[in-house]
């Protein structure tokens, strides 16, 4: 086993660079799945808003208590350095006036004028907060326009306002799951590219060099038994990275590995790491020195998630890139990743997810041989030479 001790010498040393993506991958995945919640949770956001009354009447303090309810409610601002200074430092995210003649100008069904405010400009939060205003002004102004004096109109709105709407997610099937397992498989395609053909082709340039392929061939040692050795140290980093990424699936998300849908994202990654096992010898073959690897890997790995919709969902790619998509494996990948997270449309069937499976097999086959074929044409030329 010299060959496979020399060669994994050369990769330890090559995994340093290995390891800092594979760090960095786990860093932003920790950060996911320490600020994600469940798909069936819902928390509604409260602003921090200073109210000012100036119209101090049952309907204006009616609708006080109603924002008081939904938000929280802070010291009343009325100087203007003072509200510009509050929203600069986001003391407050909304100081709101309501205006003299409130109640009056309801009650006659003027509703341009009742407000007025200062917010921090474009925030969604203060169009949340417009679109609770107006449903509330609304349901006032409908009910005094069926016969309703402001008294009895703004007190059956405060009870239509305060009603509680049960909310039930329905999933379309078990499988249609968008988990965080899901969304860390997602990214595997590229992390598993950058990591092994960084970390196994400069090794394999550096054991296939002619002055260490000239020495070796001097040994006792055959060409079989180096090209076996060779593969053999290739697979063993190979599986050892992506058993350190299934590691820390596990340890993230607990259980859900151990899911149907875990072990079939699972599987779907392993198919791709054959792929990507193949792929990182082909470059092996090609690469005209250990320094272009990183520059192919970083195009290729770039290249081909930006296209078939690793980092931008597929949904949001045009047909055209799609299109392109396809004639690469990370496309199948992400598309049986999404029929399990039963994102962008995608509904889980069995025989869509293997046909994806079989598609990325399809490649690494192709792959196999067309690396094989590029092997032996340089083989029979440097016998030739």
């Amino acid at each position: 086993m010299t060959v496979f001790n020399a060669f994994m010498k050369v990769v330890l040393k090559r995994l340093r660079t290995s390891m800092i993506y594979i760090v960095i991958f786990v860093s932003i995945c920790v950060g996911l799945a320490l600020n994600s919640k469940p798909a069936d949770s819902f928390t509604d956001y409260t602003l921090d808003i200073s109210i000012n009354d100036l119209d101090d009447t049952p309907a204006s303090r009616a609708i006080a208590e109603y924002i008081a309810d939904n938000h929280n409610v802070v010291e009343t601002i009325t100087d203007k350095d003072d509200i510009l200074d509050s929203l600069f430092y986001l003391k407050t995210d909304i100081v709101l006036t309501i205006n003299k003649g409130y109640s009056e100008n309801l009650a006659k069904g003027q509703t341009d004028e009742l407000f007025s405010a200062y917010r921090i400009p474009d925030s969604y939060y203060a169009e949340l907060f417009d679109s609770q205003i107006n449903n509330y002004i609304g349901i006032v102004s409908s009910y005094i326009a069926g016969g309703d004096d402001i008294e009895k109109a703004v007190e059956k709105a405060g009870e239509t306002a305060s009603l509680e709407v049960e909310v039930t997610n329905i999933k379309a099937s078990e499988k249609s799951n968008s988990s965080g397992i899901t969304v860390f498989f997602q990214y595997i395609p590229y992390i598993l590219i950058l990591s092994l053909v960084t970390a196994i082709c400069p090794s394999i340039l550096t054991m296939t060099s002619n002055e260490i392929r000239n020495r070796t061939n001097c040994s006792c040692v055959s060409s079989a038994k180096q090209l076996i050795q060779l593969v053999l140290g290739t697979v063993i980093v190979s599986f050892s990275i992506f058993l350190i990424l299934i590691i820390a699936s596990i340890a993230l998300y607990k259980g859900e590995l151990f899911t149907s849908t875990g072990l079939l994202a699972l599987l779907n990654a392993f198919v791709f790491l054959l792929f990507v096992i193949m792929f990182t010898l082909l470059i092996a073959v090609i690469a005209p020195s250990p320094r272009a690897v990183d520059m192919i890997a970083n195009i290729f790995g770039l290249g081909m998630s930006f296209l078939c919709g690793v980092f931008v969902p597929q949904y949001l790619l045009s047909d055209a890139v799609l299109s392109v998509g396809k004639f690469f494996p990370a496309y199948w990948y992400v598309k049986a990743n999404n029929m399990l997270a039963g994102v962008n449309g995608y509904v889980f069937t069995n025989s869509d997810f293997f046909t994806a499976i079989a598609v990325q097999l399809a490649f690494t086959v192709a792959i196999f041989f067309i690396t094989l074929l590029i092997s032996k044409s340089r083989r029979s030329a440097e016998s030739i030479n």
